[in-house]
């Protein structure tokens, strides 16, 4: 019977009327049938007399032969009635094929539903028990929720609540070994599944040391956030504020309040800024392992602080494996060998790890096995390679994207052991595809890319990138990055965007870390096929810049440059982003409103160099104070009292408590401005001095500044400043970034108590970049302690590789 049939069928059934006789005998059938009753066949064998006859009604009779289908007793009566052999034909129900894929489609369309609606339930009936944890160490009290008391030895079933009691810690041991420390008054459960436990703190503090997961990853879920790991030590705590997450040893992703972030040793994450002072060691003080995660911090910090003064590979003045670059090239990366940067890492953590129990506990612990077996992999495959190695990123023409090569060249007679080493390094990695010819390895994204790209070997190797390339090698690299940015999309250069902000006759760009006369240098080059426009044509060349001098030698970071005209500069960038754009009927709008030319009035008004500073890191409002060349100054303090004006008659009655305050006085001569609003503790002050423009927070600041300007003790005059310059800095510059990384982090200091913070004090050293630009190039340089070793080191420990089983 088709399903159309049976609708109409039932249909038909229901607009009948029954009898209450009717109604008596079904009851019974449905009964009898239901209890296994030989006689659920008897109303319709009541009916087959009309049936042989014809006398039923079509509805009845679709009944009847529905039923017949079915039943071989029924048929055997009917045969009786009609005098014939009791063999019955079953009604024939024609079926359309169509009908039939439609149901196994359907039926399919459920299954895959019903999977994916109930996954967790799937993901939990596969968890490997259903105990959560087990209480392996307990001091004071702890209880399963509601009021249950629990002992030592205790099994805490999946999703169960408990709670340690005021004074009461334990620690929980999961199914996979991971161990969980709580603090007093700590409330959560722990859900299992096949794809990894979860433990669901609902407030309190707790120290995790996540055991090596071999499926999915451990995670931790408090109301605002979700922590995850496969192995490492960490701690999360969950309160009136929010949560904070604190991490040990390893990295943990976290993610809060829409935002995903890596974590790695010594860093926090909180979802409230009112924990922005709770330092690491507070977070996890209340620990009975508290003091040796604070010495295990201080081990890493010394190690990174002995690895920094290491000196670096020796500048390569040339490269065999630019000759093999392909045509279509558009980013080229170049890194010395890692073989005795491995090397430095290891033997540094072993003499460390014969002082230090615990960093000797923790070298010698599965955590810090796995970190050692990784880097001797790595350390057997690299000492078979040359002196570099370069990444590549180059055009697949067939499949038309940018695909990654990696090249290498080997030591000869290393052949036999590099493929030896690289099958033991890639063995659960199938999926990447590695080569050697003739001497050189190669390593890429899939296999058809390798494919398409090794006949493509040496066809990039006479392009101006290349010979671009190769003028850096001349002078000696230790990393290199360079990108063709030529070869980006039209599309792309042609936005208003990338038109705006001067990228779209941009050609090159270069980033080198190298050895400039002994000294660490960092050096960035943008080049443009033409002259620089944009946003990016506003910097100056190289002049004597005015306003720094207003600095002084205590601050502790610095933003200062020299820029073109100002007027000249917002012209072109109306022209650029044209008269059709929302940004012009913008301005249009709020020059009509304000009665205020931004040209006229605002841009006119300005010099061409100008400086911000921090100067001191106080709260809540931090001390900083800002230089800026002015050549109008009453023009430019009229703009701002129409502006305030503007403001306040815009704004309806309502929000009169929002006013601007516009005030202006003279005190020793000075004119001194302020600005303020009603509902802000904070004013700005601003005066004039020698044809520039002091503004701060702090009216006492300002004075200083201009005191500073006079004394002659500016940064720029200071031992340290000079000591920072780059080898290349020459007399003048276009502009200049100065962070004092030891000033900055002895005030941080000042502000939180944290031991381990305390001890990387010392590490600092300020870092000054300086900016050089001419018509059709950008170049950034800076004196810089960075080593290779030391980022090696860092990015190891933060993020140790996890290889499934």
């Amino acid at each position: 019977m088709t399903d159309k049939i049976f609708d109409k069928l039932v249909k038909e059934i229901r607009e009948e009327e029954a009898s209450s006789e009717q109604v008596k005998d079904a009851t019974e059938r449905v009964l009898k049938k239901l209890t296994g009753s030989s006689q659920a066949c008897a109303g319709i064998q009541s009916q087959l007399p009309d049936y042989a006859d014809g006398k039923l009604t079509e509805s009845r009779r679709l009944l009847v032969d529905d039923h017949l289908s079915r039943c071989v007793g029924c048929r055997h009566t009917l045969a009786g009635i009609k005098g014939r052999e009791k063999v019955v034909h079953i009604p024939e129900t024609k079926t359309s094929p169509w009908n039939r894929w439609m149901r196994w489609a359907a039926a399919a369309a459920v299954l895959v539903m019903a999977l994916y609606m109930g996954r967790g339930q799937v993901d939990s009936l596969f968890a490997p028990s259903e105990a959560g944890a087990k209480i392996v160490s307990l001091s004071g009290d702890i209880y399963r929720l509601p009021q249950e008391h629990l002992p030592v030895g205790s099994t805490i079933k999946k999703d169960e609540v408990i709670r340690t009691a005021r004074g009461g810690r334990a620690i929980l041991e999961l199914n996979d070994g991971s161990r969980v420390e709580l603090n007093e008054r700590t409330e959560l459960a722990v859900h299992t599944a096949w794809s990894g436990d979860t433990i669901r703190l609902n407030r309190g503090d707790i120290m995790v040391q996540a055991a090596r997961q071999k499926r999915g990853s451990l995670r931790v879920v408090t109301s605002d956030s979700v922590v995850s790991v496969k192995g490492t030590i960490f701690s999360v705590s969950s309160g009136t504020a929010g949560s904070l997450v604190s991490v040990v040893e390893g990295s943990v992703a976290v993610s809060q309040a829409g935002s995903d972030k890596l974590l790695t040793v010594g860093q926090q994450a909180s979802t409230s800024t009112t924990m922005g002072n709770v330092a690491i060691n507070d977070a996890i003080s209340w620990s009975q392992n508290a003091d040796k995660y604070n010495i295990l911090l201080d081990q890493f910090i010394r190690i990174g602080k002995e690895l920094a003064d290491i000196p670096g590979p020796a500048p390569r003045t040339g490269s065999d494996l630019l000759s093999y670059m392909p045509s279509g090239t558009m980013a080229y990366i170049a890194i010395p060998n890692l073989d005795n940067p491995i090397l430095q890492v290891m033997d540094l953590i072993e003499d460390y790890a014969a002082e230090s129990s615990v960093l000797e506990e923790w070298w010698v612990s599965g955590e810090g096995q796995k970190l050692k077996k990784v880097l001797e992999q790595v350390q057997v495959f690299t000492q078979l390679l040359d002196d570099e190695v370069v990444f590549l990123l180059t055009d697949d023409l067939a499949a038309g994207q940018k695909v990654p090569l990696v090249m290498a060249r080997i030591l000869p007679d290393s052949e036999s052991d590099l493929w030896t080493a690289l099958d033991d390094i890639f063995r659960n990695s199938s999926d990447i595809p590695y080569d050697i010819i003739d001497g050189l390895l190669l390593i890429s994204g899939t296999e058809s890319q390798l494919e398409s790209l090794v006949p493509l070997l040496g066809s990039g190797a006479s392009s101006p990138f290349a010979a671009e390339i190769n003028k850096y090698y001349e002078q000696g690299v230790t990393c290199l990055v360079g990108v063709d940015a030529g070869a980006l999309t039209e599309e792309f250069k042609d936005s208003i965007a990338c038109r705006a902000a001067g990228l779209s006759n941009m050609q090159y760009v270069f980033f080198e870390l190298g050895s400039k006369v002994g000294q660490d240098a960092t050096r960035a080059v943008m080049t443009f096929q033409g002259n620089r426009s944009g946003v990016l044509s506003w910097l100056a060349p190289p002049a004597s810049n005015g306003s720094i001098e207003y600095i002084s030698s205590d601050a502790l970071a610095v933003v200062s440059a020299s820029t073109r005209d100002p007027r000249d500069a917002f012209e072109e960038l109306l022209d650029i982003v044209g008269a059709d754009s929302k940004f012009i009927e913008e301005i249009d709008e709020f020059e009509s409103v304000t009665g205020v030319r931004i040209g006229d009035d605002i841009a006119s008004s300005f010099g061409t160099d100008f400086t911000v500073a921090l100067e001191q890191l106080t709260l809540p409002v931090p001390g900083f104070v800002g230089v800026f060349e002015v050549i109008y100054p009453e023009t430019l303090d009229s703009t701002i009292r129409r502006l305030v004006d503007s403001y306040n008659e815009w704004l309806p009655p309502e929000k009169n408590s929002a006013r601007l305050i516009y005030t202006q006085e003279i005190d020793n001569g000075l004119t001194w401005n302020s600005l303020k609003s009603s509902l802000s503790i904070a004013t700005v002050y601003w005066t004039y001095d020698q044809g520039y423009m002091i503004v701060s927070l702090d009216r006492a600041l300002v004075s200083r500044a201009i005191s500073i300007r006079d004394s002659g003790l500016q940064l720029t005059n200071s031992a340290k400043f000079q000591q920072c310059l780059p080898v290349s800095a020459g007399l003048h510059s276009s502009g200049l970034y100065w962070l004092d990384n030891n000033k900055m982090m002895n005030e941080v200091a000042s502000l939180i108590d944290n031991p381990v913070f305390n001890r990387m004090i010392d590490s600092g050293e300020p870092s000054l970049v300086m900016v050089s630009a001419e018509d059709q190039q950008i170049r950034i340089t800076s004196h810089s302690r960075l080593r290779l070793t030391n980022l090696f080191l860092g990015s190891m420990l933060s993020s140790i590789p996890q290889k499934q089983e």
